[in-house]
């Protein structure tokens, strides 16, 4: 038999499943007051719509950004703007490089233990390296 406690768990759990497939999952840690681990910034790009992107790109903050997240925002508008790029100089669709190297790259960074604090500039230059590394980027 169901409880209300365990409705309101499911409720919870279906909040962020939809959250992660939607990329929108370090929005929802924050809202949350949550801590936001560094694979989950990568979330909205590796899951995010093609829209999402495009807006990211565009600049257009979120709806709410704390001071601490500001700089996180900044590295994910300017990786948004390669990724548009980079799909359209390789005559690709951003789902294309947002399953061949983004999804697999958001999975691998969630199963290091990485440290708490990384900087975005790393993220950002990991993210970048990843990108390079897709088949239709390398040059013959």
């Amino acid at each position: 038999m169901w409880t209300t406690g365990s409705r309101a768990w499911e409720r919870e759990l279906v909040a962020e499943c939809e959250a992660f497939f939607s990329g929108q999952y370090a929005q929802y840690l924050d809202n949350e007051n949550r801590p936001i681990p560094v694979w989950a910034w990568l979330n909205v790009l590796a899951h995010g719509s093609e829209d999402d992107i495009t807006a990211l790109a565009a600049g257009e903050p979120p709806r709410r950004t704390f001071p601490e997240t500001a700089v996180w925002h900044q590295a994910l508008a300017f990786l948004a703007q390669e990724l548009m790029s980079q799909a359209a100089r390789r005559g690709r669709p951003v789902a294309d490089l947002q399953c061949s190297t983004l999804v697999p790259l958001e999975l691998e960074l969630a199963g290091r233990r990485a440290p708490s604090s990384v900087e975005p500039a790393m993220f950002v230059s990991s993210v970048l390296s990843a990108l390079a590394q897709h088949p239709t980027g390398r040059h013959p």
